[in-house]
């Protein structure tokens, strides 16, 4: 019976230190990332994203702020270049993720690349930014000054494409009068006229074709060639 009691002892003793040293890997994890900050160049990249397609999500309201890369696969070697900036701040590489569009005029297999960083302090000024009480996706109050032309490109290349000579951005996602107020960014800072175009979610951000080539110039420097397609451009 000593022995039993003894063997018991030490199972739970086994146990328990067991779990205190899966606890401490765990937190070593986290913490060796948790004190990162962002440099100048990622928070104007992130700046345009949020523009775009990126996501910013608490797991838990008491946690950080993690951010979701998501495209097409046919924009694997994009995400592998946003993946190359933020694997720092990422502890799982990209992968692919298969969904089926249900809708009757689609019904078909939908393939994507995604990654996720880490939940960090560095990204929650983004949430608070970008987001309201509700999850809802807005514009931030001085987005005017914090967007640069690498965001911009960030932004095109995320989430805009070229129609004739003039170029959209896939903006439905936010409000006809934050559409206004984007179409006066772009004007005041970058000197693009744009217009706002009815699409059948909301409204979408038109530059105009007097403005592509000034949109080009801003852009060109940032722009990687796997979208150099987007302005008849040779890799």
């Amino acid at each position: 019976m000593i022995k039993n009691n003894n063997y018991l002892l030490s199972f739970a003793l086994f146990q328990r230190c067991f779990i205190i040293n899966k606890k401490f890997i765990r937190n070593y994890r986290k913490s060796s990332k948790y004190n990162l900050i962002l440099n100048n160049e990622l928070e104007e990249i992130i700046i345009g994203l949020l523009l775009g397609d990126l996501f910013a999500e608490k797991v838990k309201p008491t946690t950080n702020t993690r951010l979701q890369f998501k495209q097409s696969v046919k924009n694997k070697e994009y995400i592998e270049h946003l993946y190359f900036l933020f694997k720092e701040y990422c502890n799982t590489e990209p992968k692919e993720v298969t969904s089926i569009d249900n809708r009757p005029e689609k019904s078909e297999l939908n393939i994507s690349i995604k990654f996720w960083t880490a939940s960090l302090p560095c990204f929650n000024k983004f949430k608070e930014m970008f987001y309201d009480n509700s999850g809802v996706k807005i514009l931030p109050l001085n987005l005017e000054e914090k967007l640069t032309a690498r965001s911009l490109a960030y932004w095109i290349m995320d989430d805009g494409y070229k129609s004739n000579n003039g170029f959209y951005l896939c903006t439905e996602s936010f409000t006809l009068e934050e559409n206004h107020k984007l179409s006066k960014i772009l004007k005041n800072k970058f000197n693009l006229n744009c217009g706002i175009h009815k699409h059948t979610n909301g409204h979408r951000l038109y530059i105009f074709s007097t403005s592509k080539d000034n949109l080009q110039q801003l852009i060109q420097p940032y722009l990687i060639s796997h979208f150099y397609y987007k302005f008849d451009l040779n890799k």
